[in-house]
C-alpha cells in the first residue's frame, strides 16, 4: 500500500474556556452561582467578591451590638438581662423538645441516656426507621448487663419515647403512629367504642380505608354508616407526621433573580439586587499588573487578570441574558398575573429563543432553577411553559389551563356521584376544549386527584 500525503478542510465547534464558563454560569441557581465566585476569589486573587450572606450580616451585627452597655459598666456587673442575644429566640428542634422532657423522667442516667439514643435516630417525620436488632448491637456495649437483656433494654426505652410529646412520635411505620395517637386519647381508655374501632383499623383494616371499602368495613366492625363515618373522621384528624409543629424549616437556597410588580397596570420586570453578583477586579493589583507589562509574568499573574477578566464578564452577561428572558416570559403572561392559572397562555422555549435571537438550549439554562418573585409567590420560570390543547374554533389553550379547570370540577362534583374522566371530557368538549380522555387522567394524576371510585363516599 502506497503512503500519501492529503489535504482535507473540516468545520468543527471548539468550545473556548471562556464560552464554557459561559454556560456554566447560565445554568447555576442564585445560591450555586454565589458558591462558584466565592471559591473563584478564594483561587485568584485579583477578583474582589462580596457574597450576598456577607452583606446580610453586616448591619444586624451591628444594631445588635452590646459594646456601648458595657462601656458604662464593669463586667462583674453584667448579667444576662442585659444581653440583648439574650432575647432572640430559635426554633426548637423536635429532638430539643424530647431531650427536655427524657431529663425529667423519673429514671437513672443510663436508661434516660438510652431514651435519648432512640431519639436521636428519629427521621424528620418523628419515625424511628432503624431496625431494633441494629440499634441494640450498636449500643449493646453501653447497658447494663443486671437491667435484663438488650433487646428488652431497647424496647423498655423506645415505649418509653412513645408516650412523649408529640403524640405518635417514635413509631415504626404510619400504622403504629396513628395507633400511638389513639391510646394516648382518654377515650381510648374508657372504651369508647368509636376509639376502639379506629384502633382497630389501624391496626389491622388501614389499606380499607385507603381503597374506601366500606361495606367490608361495616361487615368487620360490625357497625352502621353513621358509626363508621365518626370512625373514619377520627383517623382522618390524626396526625401523619408527628413532628409536623417541628417541620417549618425555610429553604434559605431559593433566592428570587428577578422581581415582578404591576406599574400602572403593566407587569414589569427587574433583577433582584440581593441576587446580582458584586464582583469586581481589584483596580489596584490590575494597575500594577499594566505597569508591568513586558516584565516577566511572576506566577502567571497575566493568565490571572485575563480569568478575572472574563469571569466579571461572564457574570454580567448571565444577569442580563436571564433578565431577558424574564421579560419575554411576563410579556407573553401578563394575562397569568392579571388572571392567575386559568389565564396562562401555552408557551414553548423555541418562541422565547426566536424572539431574543437565542438557542433553544440557552433558553433551557435559563429558564432552569431560575425564580422570579411576584405578588402571587415564587416560581421556576420552567413554571410558565407548557404544552398547548387545541380548541374546536382553532385556537389552543395552555395545558396550566385545563388542570385548573379539572381541580374546579372535582372541588365542586357532588361526593356520591363524583365525576369520571370521562365525564370531565365531555363538560370540556362543551366548553370547546379538545382533550382525550389519556390526557385528562394524565393531568388528574398530576393534581394528585384520586380516581373516581377513591373519591366517592
Amino acid at each position: 500500500m502506497k503512503a500519501s500525503l492529503n489535504l482535507r478542510l473540516s468545520q468543527s465547534l471548539a468550545l473556548t474556556p471562556q464560552l464554557q464558563q459561559s454556560i456554566k454560569l447560565l445554568q447555576l441557581s442564585a445560591m450555586e452561582l454565589e458558591q462558584e465566585l466565592i471559591e473563584a476569589a478564594e483561587q485568584n486573587p485579583l477578583i474582589e467578591y462580596q457574597s450576598a450572606s456577607d452583606l446580610a450580616l453586616t448591619e444586624p451585627i451591628l444594631q445588635l451590638s452590646h459594646q456601648q452597655t458595657l462601656t458604662n459598666k464593669n463586667f462583674s456587673e453584667w448579667d444576662e438581662a442585659d444581653d440583648r442575644f439574650a432575647n432572640i429566640s430559635t426554633p426548637q428542634s423536635m429532638l430539643d423538645h424530647l431531650l427536655v422532657q427524657i431529663k425529667v423522667m423519673s429514671l437513672g442516667p443510663q436508661e434516660k441516656a438510652l431514651v435519648g439514643f432512640l431519639a436521636g435516630n428519629l427521621d424528620e417525620k418523628g419515625y424511628l426507621l432503624n431496625n431494633l436488632d441494629d440499634l441494640v448491637e450498636e449500643y449493646q456495649p453501653f447497658m447494663d448487663p443486671e437491667d435484663g437483656s438488650p433487646k428488652e433494654q431497647i424496647q423498655r426505652a423506645l415505649s418509653r419515647l412513645q408516650h412523649l410529646d408529640p403524640s405518635g412520635v417514635g413509631a415504626r411505620d404510619l400504622s403504629e403512629c396513628l395507633k400511638l395517637q389513639i391510646e394516648h386519647s382518654p377515650k381510648f381508655s374508657q372504651q369508647n367504642s368509636i376509639y376502639l374501632n379506629a384502633h382497630k383499623i389501624c391496626s389491622d383494616y388501614l389499606e380499607m380505608v385507603g381503597s374506601k371499602d366500606w361495606p367490608r368495613l361495616k361487615k368487620i366492625l360490625k357497625v352502621n354508616d353513621v358509626e363508621l363515618q365518626m370512625i373514619v373522621s377520627l383517623i382522618k384528624s390524626l396526625k401523619h407526621n408527628p413532628a409536623y409543629k417541628y417541620d417549618k424549616s425555610i429553604d434559605a437556597t431559593l433566592i428570587p433573580d428577578v422581581i415582578v410588580e404591576n406599574r400602572k397596570g403593566k407587569w414589569l420586570v427587574s433583577l433582584n439586587p440581593e441576587a446580582v453578583p458584586k464582583i469586581s477586579i481589584q483596580e489596584e493589583y490590575a494597575k500594577v499588573i499594566k505597569q508591568s507589562t513586558g516584565h516577566e509574568d511572576i506566577g502567571g499573574i497575566q493568565q490571572k487578570l485575563q480569568e478575572a477578566r472574563w469571569l466579571v464578564k461572564n457574570v454580567l452577561e448571565r444577569s442580563e441574558t436571564i433578565l431577558k428572558v424574564a421579560k419575554a416570559i411576563v410579556d407573553r403572561q401578563q394575562n397569568f398575573f392579571n388572571h392567575g392559572e386559568i389565564a396562562m397562555r401555552p408557551l414553548v422555549l423555541r418562541e422565547i429563543a426566536d424572539t431574543l435571537g437565542l438557542h433553544e438550549s440557552t433558553i433551557s439554562r435559563v429558564t432552569t432553577q431560575k425564580f422570579m418573585a411576584t405578588p402571587s409567590g415564587c416560581f421556576e420560570f420552567k413554571y410558565f411553559f407548557g404544552s398547548q390543547v387545541s380548541t374546536d374554533a382553532g385556537g389552543s389553550v395552555s395545558s396550566m389551563a385545563i388542570r385548573v379547570l379539572i381541580k374546579q370540577l372535582v372541588e365542586e362534583e357532588n361526593s356520591k356521584t363524583p365525576l369520571s374522566d370521562s365525564r370531565i371530557v365531555d363538560f370540556l368538549a362543551t366548553k370547546g376544549f379538545v382533550v382525550a380522555r389519556r390526557t385528562i387522567a394524565k393531568y388528574r394524576e398530576s393534581l394528585r386527584i384520586p380516581a373516581v371510585h377513591l373519591r366517592r363516599k
